[in-house]
């Protein structure tokens, strides 16, 4: 469990130090890749996701509007 905090933590600082857009379009990318596999999304895609997210509602982003059409 210490172990999964400590990458959380440095998932977090890691992203929370790029522009928005391109956590946007990471997070974006990683959503589509699970899509093409059938929703199939490993531990890690899980942990970077988790953080995308977070960080992108800290900032006041609409995450859902990235997936509309």
């Amino acid at each position: 469990m210490k172990r999964r905090m400590s990458d959380i933590k440095n998932l977090y600082e890691r992203y929370n130090a790029m522009p928005t857009n391109e956590l946007e379009d990471i997070l974006y990318d990683i959503e589509m890749s699970a899509a093409l596999t059938l929703g199939m999304n490993t531990y890690t895609e899980q942990q970077h996701k988790q953080v995308l997210r977070q960080i992108l509602k800290e900032r006041n982003v609409d995450i859902s509007r990235l997936f509309e059409a």
